[in-house]
Parts: C-alpha cells; structure tokens; sequence
C-alpha cells in the first residue's frame, strides 16, 4: 500500500496514512501527480513556452499569475530534472521566441532573461546526473534551519552556568536538566 499525497509505503493491512490521514492506493495502482514544487518565475511568454513543454513531456504543472510574472509550479519528482535541463537549453529557449517577444525577454537581462529566480548554475554528479545550484530562496531557508542546534547548545551552556553559579536547591537541579536536556537536542539537531 502507498500513500498518494507523500509516496510512502504501508503494509498491506495498513488503510490510511499515518502522516497524511488519507486513504491508501495498491502499492501497483498509479499514483495522482502532486504539484508542489517551485520550478521557477518567469516572463509570462516564456512561461507559456515551459508550460507546453512540460505538458508535452505529460508531467502535471500549474502555473499562478505574480505580479507581472509566472509562477510555474510542478511535481516535485520533476523539478531538478527540468530545472537543469533549462539551464542547459535557455539560450536555445529564448531565441526561439518570435522577434518582438524574444527582444521584450531579452532587454530583462541577466544569466537567464525571462527566468527571474534561476539556479546560479549546473554541474554533473558522480552518477552522471545533471545537477543545478539552489536559488537564494532555499539557501536562505536552509540556513535558517542550521541556526537552531547552535542555539540549543548555547542556551544549554548558559542553564548550566546559572546552576554551577547557583549555590544548590531545586533551581540549581532544574538549571542542570534542562541545560543537559537543551545540549542533547542541540547537538541531535541538523545543522
């Protein structure tokens, strides 16, 4: 059994997810597409072009309107793949745009004009994949994810301060709990 929101897999006697509270689809039965991952902001015209690339290769996207701009929005399994792969062909992309609309991308500027959010480039791993760089947004994200361990072990090293300053009684045995508690999480956490 699977689960068709987060893909995991269940036992066969097992009818919901845990995690999602859905029922669960035959470990064989397709699974619905999820679109929910940011491919990228576009120049509406290139978006239309990514768009039809996209629905032509059958792979499930959206695409919201921002501002000026496109948010083309696809299912997470895709999204690396189709991202390296417009790094690799944008240039190709955009001179296929008929002249006026090619020129209205172009004057944006830019490693990728019309692309608004790309990668900062791409590479090639050890398995021969094409890999691409995250953007700002997700290294920003990740970063803020590593500031939470540090902060654990530093709160856990002020408590236990406070109870070595603290001559004795209950404070002083509550200070060495919780520091020894917050420097345990502090250093199980990711960083």
């Amino acid at each position: 059994m699977r689960c068709p929101v987060c893909h995991d897999e269940y036992e066969p006697d097992v009818v919901r997810c845990v995690d999602c509270d859905v029922p669960l689809l035959a470990a064989d039965a397709p699974l619905p597409a999820r679109v929910d991952a940011l491919l990228g902001t576009f120049h509406p015209v290139v978006a239309e072009r990514i768009l039809a690339l996209v629905a032509h290769r059958g792979i499930a996207a959206d695409a919201v309107p921002a501002d000026g701009r496109v948010e083309v929005i696809v299912d997470r399994e895709w999204r690396d793949d189709l991202r390296a792969e417009l790094v690799v062909g944008w240039a190709d992309l955009v001179a296929r745009l008929p002249d006026e609309e090619r020129r209205d991308v172009v004057v944006l500027g830019g490693p990728q004009p019309g692309w608004h959010d790309p990668p900062r480039g791409a590479w090639i791993d050890r398995q021969g994949r094409l890999q691409v760089d995250p953007t700002d947004d997700e290294v920003e994200e990740a970063d803020a994810s590593r500031v939470v361990g540090p902060a654990l072990l530093a709160i856990g090293a002020v408590l236990l301060l406070f109870a070595w300053y603290e001559g004795g009684g209950s404070s002083r045995a509550i200070a060495v709990v919780l520091g020894l508690g917050s420097i345990g999480l502090g250093l199980f956490v990711p960083r």
